[in-house]
């Protein structure tokens, strides 16, 4: 390890929290990442260890389950006896690596799904409600539920005190159980644990009381909960803050971990790349000033990595929780200690890798560290023995990362790219409103490109002749996509009658001079992906009236999976022109006009008086003519990756540009 460096920052001064004492001030709150079923795992405890070698100083486990209605495949059941002696396995490879680390007991309540691992079973909550998750009606919970219910959190921070863990975080935030019973948004109860404040917090202190009585006084036990539910209807940061206060009045708390929101605009518990950096920040410091005696962790709380210190400098807070940052960087800690800022790689924040995958039961990964949750699985890859030749086509995100690893390992990597620019595709999602952080990912690409040595020729174009004459070793083409004038979908897609033959405007073109299509546009979707809300996204900034017409039963279907959706039907309805034609198909394009018929009633209709036609097809393939990965070139490996393979995200490009590195290296098997 480097030297600290001579300035102290105060992110590395350690912290005392209860009876513990934690290294420094970096953390990481609980996130899903799906990687142990019912009991802690060897891949979650790698990926903690990782973190843990990279100086992150603590950890909060979770979120663990208090009771089998709450259970869900792919997390920890924190009720299960079994789990203490797999819990201490994780536990004591994590202290042995310098880290503590504390878990997160929680209940879904409203939000759990009514049929779990065992099988069917009723969905819990204060009251009886729609789930804003699942849309699912919920049962009221009774008096003896509520008692069942506070042994069970007791009983499961006895297990964890047992498994080693260095205290507990007993969850009341995000709208889930706990939090359901303090907020009038979900507790309409007029009993004893409903109405005024005092009665809706009531659970809440039970809970606590049961959980400090079961472990004792010299065990941590701290809460996570929202320091403003962001509703009219609810709680603001005042009310939490008295909430935060009438807890203390009968339970000592050890820590306040906060959050924000709910279930009910759920981009505030995800936050995603349009939402602001430090956008709970305001609220964390008010929370600290009015609880100077306890820590509070800040999430949502640092403008950016490099100014996390800030938080802990200005008194915003105690501890900063970089969360998906060190999903990205699990190095993260020891860069900003050692003033090693540049070489950050950083979170883009489109929850695509994690939370994304997480949403669709997958095993969390990241869009720009495909490594994250396979350390067992992708050790560091030595240097190469002898370094071959290799030439990368395309300056994109799979052609910049695939030089990088390669280059890095050790290899001569030249990369061609057509256009004057690097980035690719990036530089079009750039621009796309609410997706600025794509830029750090491009910044990030274009840092390690020079800092690997790698040769970048721009405005080259590489045709098969050109690259045969460098007689290279190996050639990796990730020319990327076109946002095409035709079709590629043999079935499905947008027109009754097959892809007109002109009057329309390709997506890439539309984005790139949106200025130029006039004011009144209409945009006909057969993709439905994040890559088409980009699109609609960046024509609303410069038109009137936009009319998205799309086969799917919904617009964008395919977008949610990050948990923005709802942020994004905010974005598009606060625009006045938007109007949307789902389930509708076209059948004539002309000058100016469109004949839609619905598929669904048969009724047909126009859309005249129109400036522009948008087209947004699936992207296609770029390729050189000449030359391919089936291609015989004897002596020379042809390897297609990202968008030339066939066109899919950014997280695609970059596993498969890192995966590469690995089979050259002779530790993995590339598809494709």
């Amino acid at each position: 390890m480097s030297p600290p460096p001579s300035v102290a920052s105060p992110l590395f001064e350690p912290l005392r929290i209860g009876g513990i004492t934690v290294p420094n001030r970096i953390m990481q709150a609980a996130h899903s990442k799906q990687y142990s079923d019912r009991v802690e795992s060897d891949r979650e405890t790698a990926y903690f260890v990782r973190r843990s070698q990279g100086g992150c100083g603590l950890f909060v486990a979770g979120n663990q389950f208090v009771h089998p209605s709450g259970s869900i495949r792919g997390f920890q059941d924190a009720f299960r006896p079994e789990a203490a002696d797999a819990d201490r396995r994780m536990t004591d490879a994590i202290h042995d690596a310098g880290a503590k680390i504390f878990v997160q007991l929680n209940h879904h309540g409203a939000q759990a799904m009514p049929d779990g691992p065992d099988g069917p079973r009723p969905v819990y909550a204060p009251s009886r409600i729609l789930s804003p998750s699942t849309a699912h009606a919920t049962r009221e919970m009774s008096v003896a539920d509520i008692g069942e219910f506070t042994e069970s959190w007791a009983r499961s921070a006895e297990i964890a005190q047992r498994g080693g863990f260095d205290g507990v975080e007993v969850h009341m935030a995000h709208g889930y159980l706990l939090h359901q019973f303090l907020s009038p948004l979900y507790n309409a109860r007029t009993d004893e644990y409903g109405g005024d404040l005092e009665g809706r917090v009531r659970f809440t202190r039970e809970v606590l009381a049961a959980v400090r009585e079961r472990v004792g006084e010299d065990f941590v036990v701290g809460i996570r909960i929202v320091a403003n539910e962001f509703h009219p209807e609810g709680m603001d940061a005042a009310a939490l803050r008295t909430v935060i206060g009438m807890l203390q009045e009968s339970s000592r708390i050890d820590f306040l971990d906060l959050a924000g929101g709910g279930y009910h605009n759920v981009h505030y518990v995800f936050p995603s790349s349009a939402m602001p950096y430090a956008w709970l920040r305001d609220e964390v410091a008010a929370v600290k000033a009015a609880n100077p005696g306890i820590p509070v962790f800040g999430v949502g709380a640092a403008l950016s990595v490099e100014q996390a210190d800030a938080v802990i400098r200005d008194g915003i807070a105690d501890m900063v929780a970089l969360t998906r940052a060190q999903i990205a960087d699990p190095d993260l800690a020891l860069k900003l200690r050692d003033g090693r800022e540049d070489s950050i790689r950083h979170c883009i924040r489109l929850n695509q890798g994690c939370l994304g995958r997480g949403s669709r039961g997958l095993p969390m990964s990241c869009t720009v560290n495909p490594l994250a949750g396979r350390e067992r699985e992708r050790t560091p890859r030595p240097a190469a023995a002898s370094a071959q030749r290799w030439v990368v086509v395309g300056g994109g995100p799979a052609g910049m990362r695939a030089a990088v690893e390669l280059a890095s390992d050790g290899h001569a990597v030249t990369l061609l790219e057509r256009t004057a620019h690097l980035g690719g595709q990036l530089r079009l999602a750039g621009a796309v409103p609410g997706r600025d952080s794509i830029h750090l990912l491009i910044d990030d690409l274009r840092r390690d490109l020079a800092a690997a040595g790698v040769r970048v020729r721009l405005g080259v174009n590489a045709t098969a002749e050109l690259l045969r004459q460098g007689q290279p070793e190996g050639i990796v083409i990730a020319t990327g996509a076109i946002a095409p004038r035709a079709t590629s979908l043999a079935i499905g897609g947008a027109y009754r009658g097959g892809f007109p033959d002109g009057w329309t405007v390709d997506a890439f073109t539309a984005a790139s001079d949106p200025a130029s299509l006039g004011r009144r546009v209409a945009v006909i979707d057969a993709d439905g992906t994040a890559y088409a809300s980009g699109i609609v996204l960046t024509l609303l900034t410069k038109v009137d009236q936009l009319t998205l017409v799309t086969p799917f039963e919904t617009v964008f279907p395919h977008v949610g999976a990050g948990y923005d959706r709802p942020l994004l039907l905010e974005s598009l309805g606060s625009h006045r022109g938007f109007e949307r034609c789902v389930s509708h198909r076209v059948d004539l394009v002309a000058p100016g006009s469109l004949a839609l018929t619905d598929t669904v009633t048969g009724a047909v209709g126009v859309r005249d008086g129109l400036d522009a036609i948008v087209a947004i097809e699936p992207r296609a393939s770029v390729a050189i003519a000449g030359i391919g990965a089936d291609d015989p070139w004897p002596g020379t490996r042809i390897v297609a990756i990202g968008d030339a393979f066939t066109p899919r995200t950014i997280d695609d490009a970059i596993f498969e540009a890192v995966e590469l590195a690995y089979d050259v290296a002779g530790l993995a098997t590339l598809r494709g």
